[in-house]
């Protein structure tokens, strides 16, 4: 049972934001406007992680990438987890200079001190400071 690296933390986001897209897609063609768009593929995966939080404590990222939480988290902790996750992954959908500005600046001056410094994300640390381990 050992921690998880960055590499083991970024695997599951890239797999968790790609299956989203796919159940996102087809809002894409009902909605012509590109903000209603956003806000339904934030939607999607909000619902999709509160679903696999709760029901099986970890999303589907995690599970094909075999790994987990290092303890057992409450109901609050798993909303406020999906919450914040997802908030985090919106910073890939908007910007405000330039195409993912927003999503650097969480990268590089969020994410990654949290990682080096407590093991975790910001997600992670604000929900209990849940570590995953492989």
């Amino acid at each position: 049972m050992a921690s998880t690296n960055l590499i083991y933390k970024i695997l599951p986001s890239i797999f968790n934001i790609l299956i989203t897209f796919l159940l996102a897609a087809p809002f894409y063609f009902l909605f012509q406007e590109k903000l209603w768009w956003k806000i339904a593929w934030l939607t999607v995966f909000l619902l999709y992680n509160l679903v696999f939080e709760i029901r099986y404590n970890r999303c589907l990222g995690m599970i094909l990438f075999g790994t987990r939480y290092d303890q057992p988290r409450k109901l609050w902790q798993k909303i406020v987890y999906s919450i914040f996750y997802t908030l985090s992954f919106s910073t890939l959908l908007f910007f405000l200079w330039f195409p993912f500005d927003l999503l650097m600046v969480n990268l590089i001056f969020i994410q990654l001190p949290f990682v080096l410094i407590t093991q975790t994300t910001f997600h992670g640390f604000i929900s209990g400071n849940i570590k995953t381990i492989k």
